[in-house]
C-alpha cells in the first residue's frame, strides 16, 4: 500500500500508541523566552513539525530546575506552573495535528556546558569543563544531587498535568546524568560514586521518582550514547550492562545515540559520518533488550525504512532533515518523494548559530522556526522578476517569488543550473548536495520557473529594462594568487579537478590551500587510493569550520593518510613539485604528479555592482557576488530577496 510500510506503520510504547514509526528527534533551537517559556515561534515550529506527520514530537530538552548549572540558571519558570502552562500549549499543538508529545526531561549540561557565562559550572566531581578545559567544575553536594530528584517529581507531575504523551530521560553525550553513570567523570566516594550501583543511583531515584507520578501505563524513555568513542568513556559492553539494569528497573524505551564532546563528531553527526550512521549501534542496544529501541543519525527515508525492515531498530527518528523539510512524513505517505527538501547535514545554521547564542533556523529552509514570520503568500501585485545566475542562491530566490505569484524568469550563462554545486556535489560524502541541486531544479520546473540557459546578462541587457524587481546571484571563480607556476602544465583548480577527474593524473597529489574546499578534495582523492599532501599557510587545517565539522573531517583524513603541512607558504610551482618553506623558514620540495589549488574564491562583484548601480532601485545582490561564503548564506539570501517582494 504505502513505499515505506514499516515506516507507516503503527507502534505502541507501554500505554502510547503511534500513528506511524516516525519520530522528531530532540534539538536545541534557543527559541524560548528567556525564562524558558515557550513563544509564539517555538510553538509553531513544533506545530509545523506535527502537521507534517511525525507518529511522535521529541521536544528539545526541558530544564527540570535551574539550581544546579549555572549556565541555565535563567530559566526562572523550571519547576513552576507556569512552566506546566507552556508545556501544555506545546502538547495542544501537537495534538491537534494529530502527533503525540514527549517532553525530553534535563538537569542541565554539567561540564559540557556553553561557555556563555564565566560562572564556575558544575558536574558529579572536580573534573575539567570541556569549553574551558584548564577551569574544575564544582562537585554537586548531596543536598544539590537530591533536589535534582525532586525536581524530576515535579517535571513529571506537570508532565501529566499538560497531557504530555511521555517523557524522555536526559542522560547521553556526557551530560550532567551521564557525568554521574561514567567513570570518566564521576571520581565522587559517598553513596553517588564508584561502584556501578552507586553511579546509577541517581538515574535510578529519577526513575522511581517519576515512575511514582505517572503510573505504570505512562511511557518513560531514556537517551543513551551506546559507547562514547574516546578511550576513557563508556564502551557498548558497559552501556548493555546498564540498558539491562535500566529495562528491569522499568524504562520503557531505549532512544539510542553515539559519542560525546570528547573527539565530538556523533552529536550533530556531519557529512562525513555517512548514512544512517548510528543504526548499528542502535541494533547492538536492541539485541540486549526486550523493549523498543529509537534511533536517530543521518537517516534517509530509504536507510529508515531498512533499519526498520532489518529489525536494527523500532523507531526511527529525524531531526535535521525535519528542520530543512517539515512535511517529510506527509510527502513520503503520499507518494511525492521528489519534494522532499534533503538535509545538507552543513550544521551551518542549525548548530552554528548555537554557538553564537543564537535562535537556529535552517541553511536551505529559511522559515525554520520563523514559520509565522516569512509564510509564503500569492501577491495581489505580481511583478516581472528577472533572477541573474543559476546557482543555489538564484535558484532559491527564483522559487519564492515564483510562489508567490510573480512572473519569473531566471538567465544562466553556463548551459546547466547549478552554479559551484555541480562541483562540489562530486565527492561521494557531499552527495546530499546533489540531491538537493535537482530538488531546486525540479521545484522552478514545478513552480513555473522559465529558465534561460546559455544566456549571460550585463548590465547593458534590455532583459533587465523589462523587468521589475532584479535579483543577481552571479557566484563566485576561483582565487588565484600570484605564485610562479600556477598556470603551469599538471596544475588544476579545485573545481575543475571536481568537474573533470581526467585532469587529476598520477598517484602523487598536492593540494595547495587547507580550506574546507582543499581537504575535501584531498580526502576524496585519498578515498580513491591517491596519496595526498596538504600545504596550507595558517596553523591548522580547515580553520574556518565549527568542530562538529572539522572533528570528522581530521579524523577522516587521518583515516585516509592524508598529509598535512600547515604553517607552510608556497613560494612556486615548478618541474613537478611544489617549493615553500615551513616554520623555521627553509625551502621543502614536496613533489607532485598533480597539483591541485584551492585558495578559496572571489566574488564576481564588477558585473553585479553594474547591474545594481544600473537599477538600484529594483535589484538586489545576494550570494557570493556580494560576499563569499557557505550555502546557507546564498540560499537565505534568496529567499529573502524573493520573499520581500510581496
Amino acid at each position: 500500500m504505502y513505499k515505506y510500510p514499516y515506516m507507516f506503520s503503527g507502534f505502541q510504547i507501554n500505554g502510547m500508541h503511534l500513528k506511524n514509526r516516525i519520530v522528531m528527534a530532540p534539538m536545541g533551537t534557543f527559541s524560548e523566552n528567556r525564562n524558558g517559556s515557550p513563544n509564539a515561534k517555538q510553538i509553531e515550529y513544533y506545530r509545523a513539525r506535527a502537521r507534517g506527520g511525525v507518529g511522535m514530537v521529541l521536544l528539545e530538552g526541558q530544564y527540570t530546575t535551574n539550581k544546579t548549572d549555572p549556565w541555565i540558571d535563567y530559566v526562572t519558570i523550571a519547576g513552576t506552573d507556569e512552566q506546566m502552562q507552556g508545556w501544555a500549549l506545546l502538547a495542544e499543538a501537537c495534538h491537534a495535528e494529530g502527533a503525540k508529545i514527549c517532553l525530553q526531561l534535563s538537569c542541565g549540561l554539567g561540564r559540557n556546558a556553553f561557555p556563555f557565562s564565566d560562572d564556575q559550572m558544575v558536574s558529579a566531581s572536580e573534573v575539567p569543563s570541556f569549553y574551558m578545559p584548564d577551569k574544575l567544575c564544582r562537585a554537586l553536594t548531596i543536598d544539590e544531587v537530591h533536589d535534582i530528584v525532586e525536581h524530576y517529581r515535579i517535571a513529571a507531575r506537570n508532565a501529566v498535568r499538560a497531557e504530555a504523551d511521555a517523557v524522555e530521560i536526559h542522560a547521553h553525550a556526557g551530560y550532567m546524568i551521564d557525568q554521574f553513570i561514567t567513570p570518566a567523570w564521576n571520581k565522587r566516594t559517598d553513596e553517588y560514586g564508584g561502584s556501578f550501583e552507586n553511579r546509577m543511583r541517581l538515574l535510578t531515584e529519577i526513575y522511581h521518582a517519576i515512575r511514582g507520578e505517572v503510573g505504570p501505563g505512562y511511557p518513560v524513555l531514556i537517551r543513551l550514547a551506546a559507547a562514547h568513542d574516546f578511550p576513557e568513556g563508556r564502551t557498548i559492553e558497559e552501556t548493555i550492562e546498564i540498558v539491562q539494569y535500566l529495562e528491569k528497573l522499568g524504562i520503557d524505551a531505549f532512544d539510542i545515540d553515539m559519542g560525546c564532546y570528547e573527539r565530538k563528531q556523533w552529536i550533530v553527526p556531519s557529512i562525513y559520518a555517512g548514512e544512517a550512521c548510528m543504526v548499528d549501534y542502535a541494533a547492538k542496544i536492541k539485541e540486549a533488550v526486550h523493549v523498543p529501541v529509537l534511533s536517530a543519525g543521518t537517516f534517509t527515508p530509504e536507510t529508515a525504512e531498512q533499519a526498520l525492515a532489518d529489525g536494527k531498530c523500532d523507531i526511527v527518528m529525524f531531526g535535521r532533515q525535519l528542520i530543512a523539510d517539515p512535511d517529510m512524513p506527509n510527502k513520503l505517505l503520499e507518494g511525492q518523494e521528489e519534494d522532499v527538501r534533503p538535509c545538507l547535514y552543513c550544521n551551518q545554521i542549525c548548530v552554528g548559530r548555537l554557538y553564537e547564542n543564537r535562535v537556529i533556523s535552517c541553511a536551505i529552509n529559511a522559515q525554520a522556526v520563523f514559520e509565522a514570520d516569512y509564510p509564503i503568500v500569492k501577491t495581489a501585485s505580481p511583478k516581472k522578476v528577472a533572477v541573474v545566475g543559476g546557482g543555489p542562491g538564484g535558484m532559491e530566490a527564483a522559487r519564492v517569488a515564483a510562489l508567490q505569484g510573480h512572473q519569473v524568469t531566471l538567465y544562466e550563462k553556463s548551459g546547466a543550473l547549478g552554479g559551484q554545486i555541480n562541483a562540489a556535489e562530486k565527492p561521494v560524502f557531499k552527495r546530499r548536495l546533489k540531491k538537493f541541486n535537482q530538488w531546486q531544479q525540479l521545484q522552478l520546473e514545478k513552480a513555473g520557473v522559465q529558465v534561460c540557459l546559455n544566456h549571460e546578462i550585463n548590465a547593458d541587457s534590455p532583459e533587465l529594462a523589462e523587468a521589475e524587481r532584479i535579483i543577481v546571484a552571479l557566484g563566485a571563480v576561483p582565487a588565484v594568487p600570484p605564485i610562479p607556476g600556477i598556470d603551469g602544465p599538471g596544475v588544476v583548480n579545485v573545481i575543475d579537478a571536481h568537474l573533470n577527474p581526467s585532469l587529476v593524473k598520477g598517484q602523487n597529489i598536492v593540494v595547495c590551500g587547507g580550506g574546507a574546499s582543499g581537504c575535501d578534495c584531498a580526502l576524496e582523492l585519498a578515498m580513491e587510493g591517491r596519496s595526498v599532501t596538504i600545504i596550507e599557510m595558517m596553523d591548522e587545517l580547515a580553520p574556518g569550520m565549527i568542530i562538529d565539522n572539522r572533528n570528522p573531517l581530521m579524523f577522516r583524513l587521518e583515516d585516509y593518510h592524508v598529509k598535512g603541512l600547515t604553517g607552510t607558504k608556497i613560494s612556486r610551482i615548478e618541474g613537478g613539485a611544489v617549493y615553500a618553506s615551513g616554520r623555521d623558514g627553509a625551502e621543502i620540495r614536496i613533489d607532485a604528479d598533480t597539483v591541485i589549488t584551492a585558495f578559496g574564491m572571489k566574488p564576481l562583484n564588477a558585473p553585479a555592482n553594474e547591474i545594481r548601480d544600473r537599477y538600484a532601485p529594483i535589484t538586489t545582490v545576494v550570494g557570493d557576488c556580494g560576499k563569499v561564503a557557505q550555502i546557507g548564506e546564498a540560499v537565505r539570501e534568496g529567499f529573502f530577496a524573493a520573499w520581500s517582494i510581496h
